[in-house]
């Protein structure tokens, strides 16, 4: 019976030492779990902050892109083209009855539109800043196409000395011509990528008139005159031209009060 207290107390005792050890291992277990899974959250929140860094570096360098990268292929090609042929230059004698008459411009301007006299009157009261075709004529002297304030294309007369014989005699005059000019599209902040290819358009299609000045001039009022751009320009001008009016009228009653 003795022995078999032994026995017993032996069978136990080694029981517990099995038992703790299993409690130890699974103490071990579950610290290094805990351990590798604080480190994977170290580790993911390591890569989230670096995706985000990665992320604000990208936003970074889309707001530095200069805006020709960021246009789309074919318009970055022709815009790219356009900027390294620079400003063209064509030559071209005067032919028939051709001038730069702002009379027949304005008729032509306004019969062929929604715009009023008025408003083709008052065109240079949108300012640099408008998004759109605008003309200056220059009675006798020249016609610019601008975008968006800058210059796209122009015609300007010319006078050259020319010297012919008649009747046998050298006769020295000057002779009526006309330089046309384009000019790149300079890209502007509130450009679109519409912008840019309309003003493209237009360059163009004046490079496609082959130096004839009575074309270029249909191209620079057709260009002016297109639905969209009328719209835009009325929506610019409309109420500072009103604004003048009312100052204008203002000042009129103004005056009449001063007489006695």
């Amino acid at each position: 019976m003795f022995l078999g207290l032994i026995v017993a107390s032996a069978l136990i005792l080694t029981l517990f030492v099995l038992v703790l050890r299993a409690v130890r291992s699974l103490f071990r277990r579950v610290q290094g779990s805990g351990k590798a899974s604080t480190e994977s959250r170290k580790e993911e929140r390591k890569k989230d902050g670096d995706r985000n860094e990665s992320k604000s570096e990208e936003v970074s360098r889309c707001e530095n892109v200069k805006p020709e990268e960021s246009l789309p292929e074919e318009t970055r090609r022709r815009y790219v083209e356009s900027r390294y042929g620079g400003i063209t230059e064509e030559f071209s004698p005067g032919t028939g009855n051709f001038r730069i008459d702002p009379e027949d411009i304005a008729s032509r301007c306004t019969e062929g539109s929604r715009l009023s006299l008025l408003e083709y009157t008052n065109r240079d009261l949108a300012g640099d800043d408008f998004r759109g075709f605008n003309l200056i004529v220059e009675e006798d002297s020249r016609m610019v196409l601008t975008y968006s304030g800058s210059a796209v294309a122009s015609l300007s007369k010319t006078e050259t000395e020319a010297t012919a014989v008649i009747n046998g005699a050298n006769v020295t005059g000057t002779m009526t011509g006309y330089r046309i000019n384009t000019f790149p599209p300079r890209l502007k902040e509130g450009m679109t990528v519409n912008d840019v290819e309309t003003a493209l358009k237009a360059i163009e299609d004046v490079k496609a008139c082959l130096g004839v000045p009575e074309a270029v001039s249909r191209v620079m009022v057709s260009c002016f005159t297109h639905e969209a751009n009328v719209s835009r320009l009325k929506a610019a001008v409309d109420g500072r031209i009103q604004e003048k009016e009312s100052r204008r009228m203002g000042k009129s009653k103004g005056m009449k009060k001063l007489r006695p």
